[in-house]
C-alpha cells in the first residue's frame, strides 16, 4: 500500500490568507486538486494533516479534503514547521495497516498532476527501497517518495533539521527522477504564484 501525506498545516504568511482553499482556474480549490491528483496517481491513502479548525481556513480545508477523498487528520494544536506535520501523519499511519511507501506532498503543491504522481510510484515500485525525488530542469520537486521505514526515520533525525536531511542519511538511496511536468516545483507561496491559477487565468 502506498499512502500519502499531505502537510497542510501552514499559517500562510505569505500569501496573507488561507491558501489551501483558494479557487483555481477549472473550479477546483487547491486541496481538493492535490488530493485528486494524489488518488488519481495512485496512491491507495491519502491523509491531510491540517491545523485546530479554531485557526483560520481550518474547517473549510478539513472539509475540501475530506470531500475530495481524503482521510483528515485535525492537529490538536498548530506544529512549529512541517517536520512536526508530517510526523504527526506518520504516528497515525503507524497505527496499521503500514504502507510499504509514503509519498509527502505539501497541500499548496498546486502543478501536482496524476500523472507526475504515478511517474514516481512507478520509479518506487520498482526500486522498492529507493527515495524517489522528481526533477525537473535540475530542481527538485514533489511528491518525495520514501520506503516506509525511511519516511519512519523522519522522527529520529536531531530535533533542528528538516525532511530533507534523510537525502543526506540515505545518500546511497537518492534516485532523482527526471521528469517533464514543471508542475512539481510549483507551489502558492505569495500572490504573485497565485495569480498564475487563479479563476481566469487560464491554467487549468
Amino acid at each position: 500500500m502506498i499512502a500519502a501525506l499531505v502537510p497542510s498545516a501552514g499559517q500562510s504568511r505569505r500569501m496573507g490568507r488561507p491558501k489551501l482553499t483558494l479557487p483555481l482556474a477549472g473550479g477546483e480549490v487547491v486541496i481538493a486538486r492535490v488530493v485528486s491528483a494524489l488518488r488519481s496517481g495512485g496512491a491507495d491513502r491519502v491523509l491531510v494533516i491540517a491545523p485546530p479548525r479554531s485557526e483560520p481556513g481550518s474547517a473549510e480545508l478539513l472539509d475540501q479534503a475530506a470531500q475530495s477523498g481524503a482521510e483528515t487528520l485535525e492537529l490538536p494544536a498548530a506544529t512549529p514547521d512541517m517536520r512536526s506535520t508530517v510526523e504527526a501523519g506518520l504516528d497515525l499511519l503507524e497505527r496499521g495497516p503500514l504502507p510499504s511507501s509514503v509519498l509527502i506532498c505539501p497541500g499548496d503543491s498546486v502543478g501536482l498532476t496524476p500523472t507526475l504522481v504515478a511517474s514516481v510510484i512507478d520509479r518506487m515500485r520498482t526500486d522498492p527501497g529507493a527515495i524517489v525525488v522528481p526533477v525537473f530542469d535540475t530542481r527538485r520537486g514533489h511528491p518525495l517518495g520514501l520506503p516506509w521505514p525511511v519516511a519512519s526515520a523522519i522522527r529520529d533525525l536531531p530535533p533542528d533539521v528538516g525532511i530533507n536531511a534523510l537525502r543526506e542519511r540515505f545518500a546511497d538511496r537518492v534516485v532523482l527522477l527526471d521528469v517533464p511536468e514543471p508542475g512539481t516545483t510549483e507551489d502558492l507561496d505569495t500572490p504573485d504564484d497565485y495569480r498564475k491559477w487563479e479563476p481566469g487565468s487560464g491554467v487549468g
